[in-house]
């Protein structure tokens, strides 16, 4: 039975990273050449979408051979990416550290790019969407990889990355196919809102928070109330 409060958690973050003020200006420019075909943004998100679910499918296999002892590495994982997302110092120097691990990736879409397969190449950019904006999305990504190898359930974190993944793909199908008014006015919008930074710096500390829950096991302390 699957955690309707978790689906809901991950499929919400999934949609504010897109439209995090890091994200969201690339997502125009990432479907600008999806005049080839029309179906080419469904492949882009579905390329995503597998991409993140085989993540959350290998993250569990991994945590399953020995569940109890990576749990700590993976709680401590969340507190780690919860202190990069607070402090600004930390995350400007991850977000300089992972800009270069995007380079390899850019090369090989850039690359398929080229191809007179429109669908194909679209997928495989979805493939790698995820390392190609690792410094917009690897803090929330990765904090929600780390919860999910807190379990060792392989159907349960592929469930919920496949969630995050659809929530992720949102915001690019809106814009992919709302034309240049929904694109206008999701950026528009999130552009306005006031102080971006302090919104990622207080779900960063609520990061933490659940990272140090987590640790002392008050998941499971939880769980045992509602159970009994």
């Amino acid at each position: 039975m699957f955690d309707v409060a978790g689906l809901v958690a991950v499929f919400v973050a999934g949609t504010l990273t897109a439209l995090t003020p890091c994200c969201l200006p690339m997502i125009p420019p990432l479907l600008a050449g999806s005049s080839g075909h029309r179906l080419r943004p469904v492949a882009i998100v579905t390329g995503s979408i597998v991409s993140f679910t085989a993540l959350g499918i290998i993250t569990s296999l991994l945590s399953s051979v020995t569940p109890e002892t990576l749990r700590v590495p993976f709680v401590l994982l969340i507190i780690a990416f919860g202190a990069i997302m607070a402090d600004d110092d930390l995350h400007d120097a991850y977000t300089t550290a992972a800009s270069r691990i995007t380079g390899p990736a850019s090369r090989v879409t850039r690359n398929v790019e080229n191809t007179r397969h429109p669908l194909v190449s679209g997928f495989v950019l979805g493939l790698f969407l995820g390392i190609i904006w690792l410094p917009c999305v690897g803090p929330v990504l990765g904090s929600v990889l780390a919860y999910v190898g807190t379990s060792g359930d392989v159907t349960r974190s592929a469930t919920l990355l496949f969630t995050y993944g659809v929530g992720f793909s949102g915001p690019l199908l809106a814009v992919a196919y709302g034309g240049k008014r929904a694109s206008t006015l999701l950026t528009t919008r999130v552009r306005s809102l006031e102080r971006p930074a302090l919104v990622r710096r207080v779900s960063g500390y609520a990061l933490v928070l659940t990272g140090i829950g987590l640790l002392f096991e008050l998941d499971k302390a939880l769980l045992a109330v509602l159970v009994g």
